[in-house]
C-alpha cells in the first residue's frame, strides 16, 4: 500500500467526517448504554472537561454500529428518515435461521443508505455464544477511500434484553 499524500488525508477526513465521542458503559462490543465521551485537562490548578469528537477511520466503527442500532425512521422528524435498520422489529422471533436472515437482510440494508460504506464484503448472522436469544452480526466493511477492512461484530439480543 502507498503511503497516503496529505491532500488523500484531507479528502478522507472530509468524506469520513467528524462526530461527538461516544463511550459504551456495557462490557467491551456490546455498544449499548452508550454515552457523550469526555476528555479532562488540567491547567495549573484549573481543572477543564470538554466533550471529545471522533472522526476519520476510528469514528467509522461508532457511526456503523449507531446506524445498525438505531430503529429505521427513528431520525425522520430530524430529517433521516432512512437512517437506521428494521431487524430491531424481529424482537419476540424466535433464534432460528429464517429470523437470523431476516436480521441480515435488514443490517445490509440499513449499511446500503450509508454513504460513507463503498462495500460490504462479508455480512453473517449467527445464533449467540452463549446467550440463547442473542444474535452475533459480524462485518467485514470497507469504506470509501479505504482500502482496508473494517472488522465489527454487533450483538442483537432478539428477546428484547440487552444484547
Amino acid at each position: 500500500m502507498s503511503r497516503r499524500t496529505p491532500s488523500d488525508l484531507l479528502q478522507l477526513w472530509q468524506h469520513l467526517g467528524r462526530d461527538l465521542a461516544l463511550t459504551w458503559a456495557g462490557p467491551a462490543g456490546a455498544y449499548d448504554d452508550a454515552d457523550l465521551g469526555v476528555v479532562t485537562t488540567y491547567h495549573g490548578t484549573r481543572r477543564e472537561t470538554d466533550l471529545t469528537v471522533i472522526e476519520r477511520v476510528p469514528g467509522a466503527r461508532q457511526l456503523l454500529v449507531n446506524r445498525i442500532k438505531t430503529r429505521k425512521g427513528e431520525l425522520a422528524a430530524l430529517g433521516h428518515p432512512e437512517y437506521g435498520s428494521r431487524h430491531h422489529e424481529l424482537i419476540g422471533e424466535p433464534n432460528t435461521q429464517r429470523t437470523r436472515n431476516l436480521v441480515k437482510l435488514h443490517v445490509l440494508d440499513a449499511l446500503r443508505h450509508e454513504p460513507r460504506v463503498a462495500e460490504v464484503k462479508r455480512c453473517t448472522v449467527t445464533a449467540g455464544d452463549r446467550a440463547r436469544d442473542v444474535v452475533r452480526i459480524e462485518l467485514d466493511v470497507r469504506l470509501i477511500d479505504e482500502p482496508d477492512v473494517l472488522n465489527l461484530v454487533v450483538p442483537f439480543d432478539v428477546s428484547g434484553g440487552a444484547g
